[in-house]
């Protein structure tokens, strides 16, 4: 107990030193806002095919008053990290370089470990591109943030050797000073157990109103641990996103009270939607009897020939260059395929055409109603007693589709972009910005929506 308040007392003494030196030195604010908010694992049957009696007036207004998509397909693996780089950078996993959650290649070693820092990011991203143009940044809680050359940044990272869980005073060894210093101001002091997507919100709401920025990323995660727990479309679900449809409200309240209500477009987006799943199924125990991995007596991986990447809904297999073991693979994973658990396999060219991993040599999707956990001990099939929900396999399948919803003065009303790309989303997030870069991004932006051309002259952006 006197440490932590020892180590609470010393981070507060940094903050305040952090204020007076003024470490943080934003660019100038433009005339033009941009408001991103992500509501992980919200699909867009939520909003076309809604639950009878979910209740989300906010995210109806939006879409009502402005365009939005039926359907978005992300990337694969369909999955929070490389899909919400995508949306900041217009690429694929193959070209952004965060290609799972998980960012270990090595087996047993890291295990943890996700893409947590920006400096792994490969291609420029919007906050790049708003640095080169002298526009303001903040983000909050937004995946592979931290580092990040964003002006007001409070990165979502977690001590690898606990369990993901809010953690105040670890976020803030990766949270500049000054802006550590804001949070605290907003949200006073860490209190356990508080409400993490409430909390997200007011710290988004407090940049709104103190700075306006010109882009800002927000990121709430409740959706996505209901669907996890009790299953895609759940009393739990329906009541995480009528939670996340409020703290939508609360953040539409601070785009009024900053003033910035006829010069922001804000734009509700999901990385993907979510399969309900009733078994789990055990390859890395295959490929331990087959020698391919050492396992400890708790069934944790220490090492091997080959390294898994567990996506939930697929698994990435690897080994190192000059080796081949291919065969071997297949031959360990049959038990799988005789019991009809294998919904595609894809090899390195198809992995190439998905723009998946390029260091992945196999990819294996799990059945309906299944998906892979990384324990090697136990059955290699467990049926599941509650229900439950993942994500993670081939975008394409269907429930993954993820969402679109844009409005603002410069967003007109009704189109209907019937299915998109994730990929489509950054470039007309740019666009919205005022900026037009043609070499950001895979594709173009969707023109379609704004009422005027927004984008003035292009600059290069930072990064090409």
């Amino acid at each position: 107990m006197r440490k932590s308040a020892l180590t609470l007392a010393a981070v507060l003494a940094l903050l305040v030193a952090g204020v007076v030196i003024g470490l943080n030195t934003p660019g100038k604010a433009s005339g033009r806002h941009v408001l991103v908010i992500s509501v992980d694992g919200m699909g867009s049957s939520y909003y076309m095919n809604p639950p009878p009696g979910l209740a989300i007036p906010n995210i109806r207004r939006l879409m009502a008053q402005g365009s939005f998509a039926e359907a978005v397909e992300g990337v694969y693996p369909a999955l929070t990290y490389p899909a919400h780089t995508t949306i900041v950078t217009g690429r694929m996993p193959a070209e952004h370089g965060i290609y799972t959650n998980l960012s270990s290649r090595e087996a047993g070693r890291n295990p943890d470990d996700w893409f947590w820092f920006a400096k792994a990011i490969r291609s420029t991203t919007l906050w790049d591109e708003a640095r080169a143009h002298h526009l303001t940044t903040a983000s909050v809680a937004w995946p592979v943030t931290a580092g990040a050359p964003i002006d007001w940044d409070v990165p979502e990272i977690w001590n690898p050797n606990k369990r993901p869980a809010p953690d105040p005073l670890y976020v803030a060894h990766f949270v500049r000073p000054l802006v550590t210093f804001e949070v605290v101001l907003a949200l006073g002091l860490p209190r356990k157990n508080s409400e993490d997507d409430g909390n997200r919100t007011r710290v988004a709401a407090d940049f709104l109103t103190r700075h306006h920025p010109s882009l800002t990323l927000v990121h709430l995660e409740a959706l996505d641990a209901a669907q996890h727990n009790h299953g895609p479309g759940s009393d739990a679900a329906v009541s995480a996103l009528e939670r996340a449809d409020f703290h939508i409200g609360e953040l539409l309240a601070a785009v009024s009270r900053a003033g910035l209500e006829n010069s922001t477009d804000v734009f509700i987006v999901s990385d993907h939607g979510f399969l309900p799943v009733q078994r789990e199924l055990r390859p890395d125990l295959l490929l331990a009897r087959a020698g391919l991995l050492a396992v400890d007596a708790r069934g944790r991986v220490t090492g091997g020939k080959v390294t898994t990447v567990i996506n939930e809904g697929s698994v990435f297999i690897y080994w190192p260059e000059g080796e081949d073991f291919t065969t071997q693979v297949e031959s360990a994973l049959q038990p799988l395929r005789d019991h009809g658990l294998i919904y595609a396999e894809f090899d390195r060219p198809a992995l190439d055409r998905m723009g998946a991993d390029p260091r992945a040599r196999l990819a294996f999707e799990a059945a309906d109603g299944a998906k892979f956990v990384a324990n090697a001990d136990g059955e290699l099939v467990k049926t599941l007693t509650e229900p439950s929900g993942d994500h993670g396999y081939l975008p394409t399948r269907r429930g993954l589709e993820s969402s679109f919803i844009a409005c603002g003065p410069n967003i007109r009303t009704g189109i209907d972009l019937q299915r998109i790309a994730l990929t489509e989303i950054a470039p007309t997030l740019l666009e919205a910005l005022g900026i037009r870069d043609s070499q950001f991004g895979d594709r173009p932006p969707l023109e379609s929506i704004f009422k005027t051309a927004l984008a003035g002259s292009a600059a290069p952006a930072a990064g090409h």
